[in-house]
């Protein structure tokens, strides 16, 4: 498992080459029931353990309805927890915030991302569609943008945060939550080094804790398409310097 944590600035911070290695640390916060902030370019809101469930049933068929669905995938993910994550690759890389809260490791989770779930079950609340907020445990911000630089810039990212606000009162989650930061959010150079990044820095500043998943696939994929000049070296390196500072 590629991980790593440490502390920086007195905030301990966690890194990963797969996103869903990120469930072993947040689980650490299980007893604060922190809420979860996440950039990412996509959604990651599948169904936890989904595809290694639907692997065993094209041949066993075990469950006859949901709540026998649900029964596994409860006590799947408690055994994954007792075993010392040593199954977790059971996972798939848009599994874990389902997880997270299936299990109790987080209250509620609020993603910002590129990519929309609008359309999909309504277990998540997609803030761009018409529905009004229903206390959904997971609310989807997603934004597209013209500018790739423009992705964290105080200005944009302050404006569009407010949409937050309308299904929860910032002071609910900003004093307690994990800031999860996927580096495929980023994709040039210039999107990580804008004008002002203040309003990115005080939520740096304020979370509990910060995992950091590098998905070098994805983050290759926009060198090639965007920067070529971009790398998870320079991403990394570019943002443990702004929680160090």
């Amino acid at each position: 498992m590629d991980t790593i944590q440490f502390e920086l600035n007195d905030k301990q911070i966690f890194i990963c080459e797969e996103h869903h290695h990120v469930l072993k640390f947040w689980h650490q916060f299980r007893a604060d029931q922190p809420y979860l902030l996440t950039f990412d370019y996509h959604t990651d809101l599948h169904r936890a353990l989904q595809g290694y469930m639907n692997k065993l049933s094209y041949t066993i068929k075990p469950w006859k309805n949901q709540d026998e669905w649900d029964l596994e995938q409860s006590r799947l993910l408690s055994a994954m927890i007792d075993d010392q994550w040593s199954s977790i690759d059971n996972l798939k890389h848009d599994e874990h915030i389902d997880a997270a809260l299936k299990s109790g490791c987080i209250k509620k989770a609020l993603v910002y991302s590129h990519d929309s779930y609008h359309g999909k079950p309504q277990r998540v609340y997609c803030i761009n569609g018409n529905e009004d907020y229903d206390g959904q445990l997971v609310i989807n911000n997603s934004q597209s943008y013209h500018e790739l630089s423009t992705v964290i810039n105080t200005t944009e990212l302050e404006s569009r945060f407010r949409l937050f606000d309308l299904c929860i009162p910032r002071n609910e989650w900003l004093n307690n939550y994990i800031l999860d930061i996927d580096l495929d959010f980023f994709q040039s150079r210039q999107s990580i080094t804008p004008p002002d990044d203040s309003f990115f820095k005080m939520l740096i500043d304020n979370a509990r804790g910060i995992s950091i998943a590098k998905e070098s696939g994805w983050v290759n994929k926009w060198r090639e398409e965007h920067d070529p000049e971009l790398s998870v070296e320079f991403l990394l390196e570019t943002l443990l310097n702004l929680i160090q500072k």
